[in-house]
């Protein structure tokens, strides 16, 4: 018992320990329904509540500048209950993004923040989703069974996408997302940065671990997400094999053997196989578009790039952007859009279309200062986070729903109070 407490970060303080579970019961609620995640962080809050010293907080706010952009994020949205039409529709939103002004207190001036917290929320993280993952292609596999037409197409549905995420009832890009960062952190944790000594076998079981979260990125089938993964993997192997090992042969076969591997998987279940020509076929007619590939994508762009151009600046409002968006798509005769309520998907076009320029600015700012303090703190897991993060919302509206909204700002400011917390620390020890 002992042994599992210290790999899960645990140690002598009881105060440190029960903010860590916290901690910990947020990030384990996660792939399911949000109300059992909204107490879960209410039950975090309290926690810190009770366990935080007051004190230096000015100083905080002075040298955690991350946090000033999610507060004014916050503001700004809130201000945009001015000049909004749709007053229920704002205040939903800005209730939706609450943890802009409650996490950056209980995460990034948390002092309690530190090596052990770190790995033992990030293990939580991914054993909840190993487990998660294990539950969803059993119950795929009894639904494979139950089918009498084993032979067709159809029957293997029940492993991909929708049908597959629909057994904890989750949209397929925001459990992707979440595979994809799993996939990074037992590599990180295991391979990168161990801390405990592995022996053949534990390398071996890090290794099956890995390539399940891999298989299970393919199995979801989100194409952005499949792309993010490769491009973070391309980087980093460029980086470790080629720039510090010198070894550009090395770097260049893992590359080439990733893709192949990926490309193959993606051929033999005939609904990825679709879902992937779609993506690349621009031309395509998207009234006949079934998954959604980049010709519908682009219209949705492009209609919500004529509502930025009405208001550039300050936005529709907070809670008047789907409506407005609508008007938009009956305009130039989107009608698909219009069917499926369609937002821009794209979380810098739909952040600029609601509040503005000014809002924009704000999200810009939460992802540079997070992407500075990833590189200064040569932490790899942080960095590929800050990359997933960025690049995830060039296709998907990730800050409209919970699933996405907490992940995003529970994650870079945890990751942000660990580079304050060790920063610090690193400060006061003596000097050579």
């Amino acid at each position: 018992m002992n042994r599992i407490a210290i790999i899960l970060g645990y140690g002598d303080n009881k105060k440190d320990n029960a903010m860590l579970f916290a901690m910990q019961l947020v990030v384990a609620t996660l792939p399911f329904v949000e109300h059992i995640n909204s107490w879960a962080i209410i039950v975090m809050t309290l926690v810190w509540l009770c366990t935080v010293k007051f004190s230096n907080f000015s100083y905080a706010f002075k040298e955690r500048k991350l946090s000033i952009y999610f507060l004014l994020y916050f503001v700004w949205l809130a201000v945009g209950l001015i000049y909004t039409d749709n007053l229920a529709e704002g205040l939903g939103d800005l209730t939706l993004k609450l943890s802009f002004v409650i996490f950056p207190f209980v995460l990034l001036f948390n002092k309690r923040i530190d090596q052990h917290f770190l790995r033992g929320v990030i293990r939580v993280f991914y054993y909840t989703l190993f487990i998660v993952s294990i539950y969803m292609l059993i119950m795929a596999w009894m639904a494979f069974l139950s089918n009498q037409d084993l032979g067709h197409s159809e029957s293997f549905s029940y492993f991909t996408y929708e049908k597959f995420a629909s057994t904890i009832h989750i949209q397929p890009i925001y459990l992707s997302m979440y595979m994809v960062f799993s996939f990074f952190a037992v590599i990180w944790d295991f391979f990168i940065d161990p801390r405990i000594g592995l022996t053949k076998a534990g390398k071996l079981m890090a290794q099956i671990w890995a390539f399940h979260f891999y298989m299970m990125v393919i199995l979801l089938s989100s194409r952005m997400e499949l792309l993010v993964l490769l491009f973070i993997s391309f980087v980093g192997i460029a980086y470790y094999d080629a720039y510090k090992k010198r070894s550009w042969a090395k770097a260049i076969v893992k590359m080439v053997v990733l893709l192949s591997v990926t490309i193959l998987l993606l051929g033999l279940i005939p609904i990825n196989k679709a879902r992937y020509t779609e993506m690349v076929d621009i031309e395509q007619d998207y009234t006949q578009n079934k998954w959604g590939g980049r010709s519908i994508r682009i219209h949705k762009w492009l209609n919500a790039l004529e509502l930025i151009a009405e208001q550039p600046l300050i936005g529709t409002g907070t809670g008047d952007m789907q409506e407005e968006l609508e008007k938009v798509y009956a305009r130039n005769n989107f009608n698909i859009a219009l069917e499926y309520n369609f937002n821009p998907h794209n979380q810098y076009l739909q952040t600029w279309a609601s509040t503005g320029l000014i809002g924009l600015f704000f999200l810009l700012g939460i992802l540079l200062l997070s992407f500075i303090y990833a590189i200064n703190s040569r932490n790899a897991l942080y960095i590929g986070l800050v990359l997933l993060l960025s690049l995830s919302m060039l296709t998907e509206s990730m800050l409209e729903r919970q699933k996405g909204l907490v992940f995003f700002s529970f994650f870079l400011l945890f990751f942000g109070g660990y580079y304050f917390n060790h920063k610090e620390k690193l400060a006061l020890l003596p000097k050579e």
